[in-house]
């Protein structure tokens, strides 16, 4: 169980930046939007949590990783936070796909929870040896942690490029 909440807290800490990407996705307007941003935005861009679908008690555990973590926060601002996660990004909503030979380094830094020179390690491998066709073809790329591939793979999409 630790290592689940470790596993999701990293993934909410290590996603930075892309606020301002033209296909990064928006928070929904709603009640406990606001604490969302707060508590969650000071170590990571809010809408991280986009592209993640619990149930309350998975973002109850996310939270509360966030707090041992050091997140900042009334005790109401983050049940506020848990509450607009809950409603906004249930565990049954669809889960974006990812089209690995299309997407922005950005993007992938994003979606896939990597670090920029992962991402931009995967675009530079793509535009020297051509699109992926698998997940193994990712294995093949210096540097890059496959692990956070492969707990992403239901999610990536293969079409070729229009390169």
């Amino acid at each position: 169980m630790a290592s689940k909440l470790i596993g999701r807290g990293f993934l909410l800490l290590s996603l930075t930046g892309g606020a301002g990407m033209a296909q990064t996705p928006k928070l929904p307007d709603g009640t406990g939007k606001e604490a969302t941003v707060k508590v969650c935005g000071a170590c990571h861009a809010a809408a991280v949590v986009a592209t993640r679908q619990e149930t309350r008690e998975g973002w109850s555990a996310i939270v509360e990783d966030m707090i041992q973590r050091g997140a900042k926060g009334t005790d109401d601002e983050f049940a506020d936070a848990v509450d607009y996660l809950t409603a906004n990004f249930p565990k049954t909503a669809a889960v974006a796909k990812i089209h690995v030979n299309q997407a922005s380094a950005k993007d992938l830094e994003t979606q896939l929870s990597l670090s920029d020179k992962e991402a931009a390690a995967i675009v530079q491998y793509r535009q020297e040896k051509g699109d992926f066709k698998s997940v193994a073809d990712f294995k093949k790329i210096p540097g890059l942690e496959t692990a956070k591939i492969e707990a992403q793979k239901g999610r990536l999409v293969f079409t070729a490029s229009h390169q």
